[in-house]
């Protein structure tokens, strides 16, 4: 990394309006520190020096995300920003940075959006001026902020700000989903999905079909297991038969084939696909316990919890008045974990893990491949052994972990 790179001062402002204190040679000192790093050469640098950079390079570009949201707030709140916008034949200063510099106006407006909407989140704007927290963060944030969550999230935003920290991307999703399911005891939300969920589609006038759908999260994950349980299985045949086929094509015949099958079941075209959600006990009896007297307050979820679990196998997270639904009709495994989340150890006469034993590696990994940064799609993982067979590992769950399948080959090749 240069050291003009690094001995950048970043541009700052006050999160008053108004208050921008921006100067023409600020941005010269960082268009030169820019102009610095994009001279020197990569080709003789290591791979790990050069994931590092990357890895920089990407914190300098969410506080550059937040220095533009933070200036087009103040430029469009400056008192003479409407005459001075039309003087130069513009509506407003998000315009003006669309043409001058020939962008994506969405991606402007998207900036001065969400510059509005940290306002109100002063502890989220600051962490996002010191590259504590992307607008990818933040955006998720203000996905989830209506008038029943507004003022639960402004309290809440230190904790938002220590999750970024603490966790990867895709869990602090599932963080954010758990505290909205928390902050939801009512179910107002998963009655507005089970309200939206439908199917819409248009025939053509060749006969072609084109559509939409909406699932509840319940529903969805069967859908989900269903689909890509078949199409696992045409990914193993056109291997098998050397047909190259995109995975969406490849995804849409799956789908034919579950209607086509449940229609020719018999009498029931209705089909019911295995779906796993894992629930500890006390969620389970606070659910069961409202059901005779909702008087009684709703169980306490958390995603750092084990006592407060409620998701599914792949570890998203569900709201607890979903899978009350599902108790009704329910199979219960009962799983007891040690105060490190890990499964009661069992052992079993065989090479492969059995599916019981997978499931048990599945809830302790939340549904994630153990390789850090992996985001492999969930029907890549694999049980597999810590300590291989060949080398006198046992089938025991302190044996197992979930790997992806390019992992699990990798340590093979290793």
């Amino acid at each position: 990394m240069s050291s003009a790179l690094r001995n950048w001062v970043p541009l700052h402002w006050s999160h008053r309006l108004g208050g921008l204190v921006s100067s023409t040679c600020s941005l010269h000192l960082l268009d030169a520190a820019l102009d610095a790093v994009l001279a020197e050469p990569l080709s003789a640098v290591g791979a790990v020096a050069l994931a590092e950079r990357a890895r920089r390079l990407q914190i300098i570009a969410a506080r550059l995300d937040a220095a533009l949201a933070t200036t087009l707030v103040a430029a469009s709140s400056a008192l003479e920003a409407p005459e001075a916008m039309r003087s130069l034949g513009y509506r407003t200063p998000e315009q003006y940075v669309t043409d001058r510099a020939r962008v994506d106006g969405r991606s402007v407006r998207a900036a001065g959006r969400l510059g509005r909407w940290l306002l109100d989140f002063p502890v989220l704007a600051q962490a996002f001026e010191i590259g504590g927290m992307s607008s990818c963060h933040l955006n998720a944030l203000c996905k989830i902020t209506n008038e029943r969550t507004r003022f639960r999230l402004v309290e809440n935003q230190q904790f938002f700000v220590d999750t970024a920290s603490a966790c990867d991307f895709n869990d602090f999703t599932r963080v954010v989903q758990y505290w909205l399911n928390a902050a939801d005891p009512d179910g107002a939300e998963p009655r507005d999905q089970v309200a939206k969920t439908g199917l819409w589609y248009r025939r053509h006038h060749d006969g072609a079909l084109s559509g939409r759908f909406f699932l509840d999260p319940l529903t969805a994950q069967a859908f989900r297991t269903a689909l890509e349980n078949e199409s696992q299985r045409l990914f193993r045949a056109d291997a098998e038969g050397g047909t190259e086929r995109h995975a969406s094509r490849r995804d849409a015949a799956a789908m034919v084939n579950l209607v086509l099958n449940g229609t020719s079941a018999g009498a029931s075209p209705s089909v019911t696909p295995l779906v796993h959600i894992v629930m500890s006990e006390s969620v389970a009896e606070g659910l069961l316990a409202r059901l005779g007297d909702p008087s009684i307050p709703p169980p306490e979820i958390a995603f750092d919890k084990i006592d407060g679990r409620c998701e599914f196998i792949d570890g998203t997270p569900l709201h607890p008045n979903l899978a009350v639904a599902a108790l009704a009709a329910a199979r219960l495994r009962r799983v007891i974990l040690d105060a490190d989340a890990k499964p009661v150890d069992v052992s079993v006469r065989t090479r492969g893990f059995p599916p019981w034993m997978k499931h048990l590696l599945l809830i302790q990994a939340r549904g994630r491949c153990r390789s850090p940064g992996c985001d492999a799609p969930f029907p890549w993982l694999q049980a597999d052994h810590i300590q291989p067979v060949s080398a006198g590992g046992a089938t025991v769950l302190s044996n197992g972990q979930i790997l992806c399948d390019p992992h699990n080959k990798w340590k093979g090749v290793a």
